[in-house]
């Protein structure tokens, strides 16, 4: 993030934000004139991300890298503060130190806790029923299946899977990035497709509206996920003692730590107190999976398509 740091518009300023049953301490950055909002990546794991970290296979948190920035020595004053004052020190008896703690931007982290929280539930079957899924499969014809992600209402799905209509495909078709593409990676990782296929920035996608009309109107289409997926290696054993280090999930910053003022980033007003938590419900639907399939396996397994070529005249 490129940018002039300076003191925030007010000196130590932190709120509470909830997010699911946990209250996470935001602190404010100003860049270029902007007040942006960010989170200590060690107070984000310390309770809200905690149970995602301690379960969920590193293959999950390859999906996705969140840029990181190194704290200012004022910042790390307002997060000791934060931890011991007003948190009991919650987040560790270690010191929070300039150069050395992260901070990422708030809406990231919002992102990332969906994003844990979706695979992690789906993971174990934990399906709300009813619900339109941030991600999951599509079963053609009972033959073979393929992924979709759930952007701007409509359920987008990779057509190098469609090989022999990937040229069609390819008109109106657009890029997947960032969060929408690491839903893809997940299911590609329940899939259990090889890492070069999605190494990318982005993936080529079209609606599923355009891949049925590629198949004979009597072509089967239904929502589907595995049952056993939670036989993958995508979960942690639970007697594991293996133990991520902190910052799994960032992108280490490559800049220094940004100059600032000298003025001391001290609490000048009463903090805000920490609000109560509130509870998150989960319902269970489950599927059944076929056998593990490479990326050919499935493209020779799905029905013929129309001879697409004849919709361009």
């Amino acid at each position: 993030m490129a940018g002039v740091i300076s003191v925030p518009a007010k000196k130590g300023a932190f709120s509470w934000k909830a997010i699911a049953r946990y209250q996470i301490p935001v602190i404010i950055r100003v860049i270029n004139g902007e007040e942006l909002k960010f989170v200590s990546v060690r107070m984000a794991e310390t309770q809200l991300l905690s149970k995602y970290i301690q379960n969920l296979h590193e293959d999950v948190f390859n999906c996705i890298s969140v840029r990181s920035h190194f704290i200012t020595e004022s910042e790390a004053n307002v997060l000791n503060e934060i931890n011991i004052i007003h948190a009991d020190s919650i987040y560790g008896k270690d010191t929070f130190y300039a150069g050395k703690d992260y901070i990422v931007r708030l809406e990231d982290v919002l992102e990332l806790y969906t994003f844990l929280e979706v695979c992690y539930n789906k993971m174990l079957n934990k399906i709300t029923a009813g619900r339109k899924e941030k991600c999951g499969f599509i079963n053609i014809d009972s033959k073979a299946v393929v992924p979709y992600c759930l952007a701007d209402g409509h359920k987008y799905i990779p057509i190098f899977y469609f090989e022999g209509a990937t040229e069609y495909l390819k008109d109106g078709a657009v890029e997947l990035k960032e969060w929408n593409f690491a839903y893809l990676k997940f299911c590609y990782k329940v899939q259990g497709l090889k890492n070069e296929l999605y190494t990318s920035e982005s993936c080529t996608v079209t609606t599923l509206d355009v891949i049925k009309s590629c198949y004979p109107p009597e072509t089967h289409f239904e929502e589907y996920w595995p049952a056993k997926v939670i036989e993958t290696n995508l979960l942690i054993n639970r007697k594991s003692t293996h133990a991520y280090p902190s910052g799994v999930w960032i992108k280490a910053p490559l800049e220094v730590p940004a100059p600032e003022s000298t003025i001391p980033h001290s609490l000048t007003a009463s903090a805000p107190v920490m609000p109560q938590s509130m509870p998150v419900v989960t319902n269970t639907v489950q599927n059944e999976w076929p056998s593990k399939q490479t990326l050919e396996d499935i493209r020779n397994a799905l029905p013929q398509t129309k001879n697409v070529l004849s919709k361009r005249d």
